[in-house]
């Protein structure tokens, strides 16, 4: 199940030391940064996802066309709910799921419970002889047809039946919603034995939350030792044309897991490289040989979308929108310099380049973890966009982690009370000792699993990786500070005496400085305004909070006061309030029956 997330990963924030008026120096393009990822995977796990509070179960009906399967009933949107809730609808034949499922069960349906994400809808489906089994229907948001499916299954049977990783087994499944009699793509698989990490880890202690970290380490471990001969998703060699197929499974003289008859390299599935109109464009989707091709693929695809389909400020979430205007050919020259310096941001060990599988959102919703003392993993679950990457850019901390880092060495030390603790009140110290134990955790992972792949300047060669594939939605200021960045550190970067490409002049990196002092100030004032409403990115709200949040908004811009609102138009002219629809709304839903 996908969990909402912030987006940090672009987020921009002031430096602690102050620019030199002296000359355009390294000092002076460090001094402009960007806050590092809190996770590296790429490419992005799509638009940031709101935290939900728990999954929304809305029992069937017993009728064929019950619009509450059909619907996102689990919250409701504040701006643009229109385009969210007709990316979330597929309607489908019950009855004939229900068929299917009787038949491969050998037994009759008895009941189904949907519970949702934001990309999927899951039936916990209860048999007539007792047992219970699970049925993913794929939402339109969720990525490409047929590829997205096809390549989820492959990878859960790769991982399970190749690498050892505890996965539900596939029972049937479907990547063709035309023609299966259903109307929809969807996996019927075994239900995740064990309980949901996120339902007991504040209830754990820290011998079992290590037990959890040290369970996890070994599973991926798994993951890390099959190294893949290109990049791209997973998928069964009959899913995909031979045209499309990278030529071997494994890497040259790496280790090999069997099945290379069975499974293949090929296009990537993720989401990105499908939403809006690039669903239907042609562009490099890979299966990539080189981790330069990737990182190309990334400009040429942004370049492609930007020049044909961009509209000025029509973002899916206003919240994000930039302080400003954009324009095609500020974001296009952009790319183009991101281009010129792909050579020097990529590694040149071998190890971190390994094409290699990997779970970029291990949320604690996605972990099972066995109902006993233990609490070791038992199965993971949504593999759903899943791919064969640069080890690098994949390799991540896991969300259920996330702590305060800013106390933390990176090295192999682990962090320390602070010396200040003896003197601090009793109230104080039970909330330090609760941190001290989140970063322990934290830096256990890290020195297990991350350590291992570390590598000089992280941020400088990632980040401009990341802000290349999203500069539309993002605007444009987090890949210029990326590309500043790369500038200030060319000598440690670059692999040849050659001269960076890329020029800044004083004037330029002053107003850097400005418009991401700017950048800083609009988004500040939207964390606050989001906070205080209670809502979730995008607007989420719960269904029951919806009303009153609704009237809540109505009166509260007319009661701003005057001076503030005159300088939120001067931080952004066009219409700077974010409650409000910003995309054209939707046709109506398509019924794929």
């Amino acid at each position: 199940m996908k969990v909402l997330r912030s987006p940090v990963s672009t987020r921009i924030v002031r430096p602690t030391t102050a620019l030199k008026p002296t000359n355009v120096s390294r000092n002076l393009a460090t001094a402009i940064s960007i806050t590092p990822p809190s996770y590296l995977s790429l490419p992005p796990p799509g638009p940031p996802q709101p935290r939900l509070p728990g999954p929304s179960v809305v029992p069937s009906l017993g009728t064929e066309y019950n619009e509450n399967l059909f619907r996102y009933t689990s919250g409701r949107w504040l701006y643009n709910e229109s385009q969210q809730m007709a990316q979330r609808y597929i309607k489908f034949d019950v009855a004939a799921l229900r068929r299917i499922i009787a038949s491969v069960c050998a037994s009759p349906v008895s009941s189904m419970e949907k519970k949702e994400g934001l990309f999927n809808k899951t039936l916990m489906v209860t048999l007539a002889n007792g047992k219970k089994v699970a049925v993913r229907i794929k939402n339109p948001i969720a990525g490409p047809d047929h590829l997205m499916t096809s390549s989820e299954v492959a990878t859960m049977d790769f991982v399970r039946n190749n690498l050892g990783i505890p996965v539900p087994k596939i029972l049937a499944w479907s990547s063709h919603a035309a023609n299966n009699g259903v109307g929809a793509e969807y996996i019927i698989m075994e239900s995740a034995p064990g309980v949901q990490l996120s339902t007991v880890w504040r209830t754990m202690d820290s011998r079992q939350k290590k037990n959890v970290v040290n369970s996890l380490v070994a599973l991926e471990q798994n993951m890390l030792n099959a190294k893949f001969a290109q990049y791209g998703s997973l998928y069964y060699r009959d899913d995909i044309p031979e045209s499309k197929r990278a030529p071997r499974l494994y890497a040259h003289g790496s280790r090999r897991f069997g099945s290379e008859e069975k499974f293949c390299i090929g296009p990537i599935a993720h989401r990105n490289f499908y939403e809006d109109e690039r669903a239907a464009m042609d562009l490099d989707r890979g299966p990539w040989s080189s981790p330069e091709d990737y990182l190309r693929s990334l400009a040429s695809r942004e370049e492609a979308w930007i020049s044909r389909f961009a509209k000025p400020n029509i973002h899916d979430d206003p919240f994000r929108n930039v302080s400003g205007p954009q324009f095609k050919e500020e974001h296009l020259q952009c790319l183009e310099q991101y281009r010129s310096i792909i050579p020097a941001l990529v590694p040149t060990s071998r190890k971190v380049l390994a094409s290699n599988l990997w779970h970029s959102d291990l949320n604690p919703g996605n972990i099972f973890v066995s109902d006993d003392e233990e609490r070791r993993v038992v199965s993971i679950i949504d593999w759903q966009g899943c791919w064969a990457g640069p080890a690098y850019l994949q390799m991540t901390s896991p969300s259920f982690l996330a702590c305060d880092v800013a106390g933390l060495t990176s090295g192999l030390e682990f962090p320390k009370l602070p010396p200040e603790y003896d003197i601090m009140s009793q109230d104080t110290k039970a909330i330090m000792r609760e941190d001290h134990k989140a970063q322990i955790l934290h830096k256990l992972y890290e020195i297990k699993q991350l350590y291992p792949y570390r590598i000089s300047d992280r941020e400088a060669r990632v980040m401009p990786v990341r802000a290349a594939g999203r500069t539309w939605k993002d605007g444009i200021l987090p890949l210029r500070l990326a590309l500043l960045d790369v500038f200030s550190r060319w000598a440690e970067l670059s692999r040849s005496d050659e001269p960076c490409p890329l020029r800044f002049t004083r004037e330029e990196v002053q107003e850097l400085k400005r418009q991401r002092d700017r950048y800083v100030d609009w988004h500040d004032f939207l964390d606050d305004v989001r906070t205080t409403f209670g809502m979730r990115l995008y607007g989420w709200v719960s269904p029951h909070e919806y009303p009153s949040k609704r009237a809540l908004l109505e009166g509260t811009r007319s009661r701003l006061p005057v001076a503030l609102t005159n300088q939120l138009e001067e931080i952004l002219p066009q219409d700077w309030w974010p409650f409000r629809d910003t995309v054209p709304l939707p046709s109506a839903p398509e019924v794929r029956v």
